[in-house]
C-alpha cells in the first residue's frame, strides 16, 4: 500500500479527494478517485464506505451494497458498514434486507446510535404484520375523532426556516389543531432529548402553540439489538385522534403512512421540493408510489408545476387529486412585527452588508452554494473595503476555508425569524447560489428558498441562481438578480451593483412590493387554509 508524499496513505488522500469532489458536484471524477482507493485498499472500510456513499448519491444503490458486501468478506464484522450496507439496500427498494443489516450492525454494537436509528424508523415505515402493535399505545381504527387538523413530522418543532412557519399557521388558524413529532435533528442520530431541547426553543418564539406539540418516541423491542418491531408512543399528552393528517415533506408522508392506514385516519400532504422527493431516483419514487396508492390518501398540494406534472406522468395521480399552489408558507406578520427601520449605507451606516442565510445539510453546504458563496466574497472582499459578511445557519469558520475574510466575517448561528427580521433591516444583499441535483441524484430545491423570501420581504435585494427554472414572478434586474455558479462572475455582479447603492436599493424595493404581492400569507395561506377546510368537512 504505497505513500503520499506527505506520508500519508494513498487510498486515505484518494478517499478525502473524493469526498472533496463529490460535494463539489464533479461526480464523474470523485467515483473514479474512490473507486482508485478501493482498488489499492480493499480491505478498508473508510475506502468502500466512501465509494458507497458517492453510488448512493447518484442513485445507485445496488451497487454501493455490492461495494459493502465486498469490503464486509475482507474486513470482518464491522457495525458502521452494516449500517451504510442498510443504507444501500434500503435506496435499493430492498427494506427487507435492509433491516437486517441494520439489526445486525446493532448487535455488534448495542450503544450503536445510526444503527438504532435507521432500524427504529424503518420498522415504524414498513411494520407490516405487526402493525396494529406497533401503534397500538395510539389508538384503534374505530377510536373517534378528538381533534381537527393533525401535523405529524419527524423534525418540528425545531425551527428550520418554512416548517416551523407552517406548522405554526396551521395551528393559529384551526384551533383544535393538534401536532405530533419526534423532533429528530438533521445529520445527528435520533436521541429523545432532541425534542426537549427544540421544545424549549419553540416556547419561546411561538409560546402560543408550544403546548399544542406532542412529542412522538420509537421504542425498539428489548433487547434493542434483536428488534423486530418498534412501539410508538407519545410524551407528555396522550394521543387525540384527529380527523384529517397532513404532513409538509413527501418523507413524512411515506413515513407516517402505515400509522394513518392502522388507525384509518384520512391524510394529505404537501409536495415540497426537498424533504426526500427528488426527481427520477427509484427510492423517492417507490416512497411516492406507496403513499399515493394508500387508501387513507385523500390530496396532495404541489408548489410547482414541474411537480404536478412529474407525478401525473409518474404515477398517474388524478388531477382532482392535485392541488397546484405555487409559493410556500411565510410568516410575513411575524417579520413586519420584528424588523427595524431600514439601514443604508453611507446614510445610516458605514458598511455594506451582503448575508447567505441557509441551512447545511453537507460537509461544506455545496448544495446551497455556500461553497461558491465563500469563494466569491473571497474576491470581492478586497475590491470593497467596506464590505462586511453575514453567514446564518449550522456553518463556521471550518465549513469552508475563509481565513482571508478574518474579521470582515461573522457567524451568527441558527435563528429564528423574530432574530432575522431585525438582522435584514441591516442588510444589503443576500446570495443564494443554490444548485439542483448536489445532494442526491434528482434533488432540488425552490426557488427563491425560503430565506431569502424572508430576506426579499424584509427590503434585502437577492441575487439568486434558479438551476431548475421555477421562476414564475420575480423580473431579472428588476425585483431579483440572477446570478449563475461561477464565484468571479457573482463577484463581479455584486461588486457592479454595490458599487451604484441608490440602484441596488431600488431593485431592493420592488422585490419587496414582489414578495409581499406573491408570498404574502393572503396570497399564500388563504387556498391552503381553504383546502384543509375542505377536506376536513369532508371527514365530518
Amino acid at each position: 500500500m504505497g505513500l503520499g508524499d506527505d506520508g500519508e496513505p494513498e487510498w486515505r488522500g484518494l478517499t478525502r479527494a473524493a469526498e472533496t469532489c463529490g460535494d463539489d458536484g464533479r461526480f464523474a471524477e470523485a467515483l473514479r478517485l474512490a473507486r482508485r482507493a478501493v482498488a489499492i485498499a480493499p480491505d478498508q472500510p473508510a475506502a468502500a464506505i466512501v465509494l458507497a456513499e458517492l453510488l448512493r448519491k447518484r442513485g445507485k444503490g445496488g451497487l454501493a451494497a455490492r461495494v459493502l458486501h465486498r469490503v464486509l468478506e475482507r474486513a470482518g464484522d464491522r457495525p458502521e458498514l452494516w449500517n451504510h450496507l442498510g443504507l444501500a439496500l434500503r435506496d435499493d427498494c430492498r427494506e427487507d434486507e435492509a433491516q437486517a443489516a441494520f439489526r445486525r450492525g446493532a448487535r455488534l454494537d448495542p450503544d450503536g446510535v445510526w444503527s438504532r436509528t435507521n432500524m427504529a424508523f424503518g420498522l415504524m415505515r414498513q411494520p407490516g404484520a405487526g402493525a396494529t402493535a406497533t401503534f397500538a399505545a395510539l389508538g384503534r381504527a374505530g377510536d373517534p375523532a378528538e381533534a381537527g387538523l393533525g401535523l405529524f413530522c419527524d423534525r418540528f418543532p425545531h425551527t428550520y426556516g418554512f416548517l416551523i412557519q407552517q406548522f405554526a399557521t396551521y395551528l393559529r388558524h384551526f384551533p383544535d389543531a393538534v401536532a405530533y413529532s419526534f423532533g429528530r435533528r438533521v445529520l445527528e442520530p435520533y436521541r429523545p432529548e432532541q425534542f426537549d431541547e427544540a421544545l424549549g426553543r419553540l416556547r419561546d418564539s411561538h409560546p402560543d402553540i408550544a403546548g399544542r406539540v406532542t412529542q412522538l418516541v420509537p421504542v425498539l423491542d428489548d433487547p434493542a439489538a434483536d428488534a423486530s418491531r418498534v412501539r410508538i408512543e407519545t410524551r407528555g399528552s396522550r394521543f387525540r385522534r384527529p380527523r384529517l393528517a397532513h404532513n409538509i415533506f413527501a418523507m413524512n408522508a411515506d413515513l407516517f403512512r402505515p400509522l394513518y392506514e392502522t388507525l384509518a385516519i384520512p391524510f394529505s400532504f404537501t409536495l415540497n421540493p426537498g424533504g426526500g422527493f427528488r426527481l427520477d431516483h427509484r427510492h423517492s419514487d417507490d416512497r411516492l408510489r406507496r403513499v399515493f396508492a394508500s387508501p387513507c390518501f385523500r390530496k396532495v398540494i404541489v408548489t410547482y408545476p414541474l411537480t404536478r406534472d412529474y407525478i401525473v406522468h409518474r404515477f398517474q395521480v388524478p388531477e382532482e387529486r392535485i392541488a397546484l399552489i405555487p409559493g410556500t408558507i411565510v410568516v410575513e406578520s411575524l417579520l413586519e412585527a420584528h424588523r427595524g427601520p431600514k439601514r443604508r449605507f453611507g446614510v445610516d451606516k458605514k458598511t455594506m452588508d451582503v448575508c447567505f442565510v441557509g441551512m447545511r445539510y453537507s460537509p461544506t453546504g455545496a448544495d446551497k452554494g455556500y461553497d461558491r458563496f465563500i469563494a466569491a466574497m473571497t474576491l470581492l472582499a478586497p475590491r470593497l473595503p467596506a464590505l462586511r459578511i453575514h453567514v446564518v445557519g449550522n456553518f463556521d469558520a471550518g465549513t469552508v476555508a475563509c481565513r482571508s475574510l478574518a474579521g470582515r466575517i461573522a457567524f451568527h448561528g441558527l435563528r429564528d425569524q423574530r432574530w432575522l427580521a431585525a438582522f435584514h433591516s441591516g442588510m444589503d444583499a443576500i446570495v443564494s447560489p443554490n444548485v439542483a441535483d448536489r445532494l442526491a441524484r434528482g434533488a432540488f430545491d425552490g426557488f427563491p428558498v425560503t430565506s431569502c423570501i424572508e430576506a426579499g420581504m424584509c427590503g434585502v435585494a437577492l441575487f439568486a441562481t434558479d438551476p431548475m427554472g421555477l421562476n414564475l414572478w420575480l423580473r431579472d434586474g428588476v425585483d431579483f438578480v440572477a446570478i449563475d455558479r461561477d464565484p468571479g462572475r457573482i463577484a463581479d455582479c455584486l461588486e457592479s451593483w454595490l458599487a451604484t447603492p441608490e440602484r441596488l436599493y431600488r431593485l431592493a424595493a420592488s422585490g419587496e412590493r414582489c414578495f409581499h404581492a406573491h408570498w404574502g400569507e393572503a396570497a399564500q395561506m388563504g387556498p391552503r387554509i381553504a383546502l384543509m377546510q375542505s377536506l376536513l368537512s369532508r371527514e365530518g
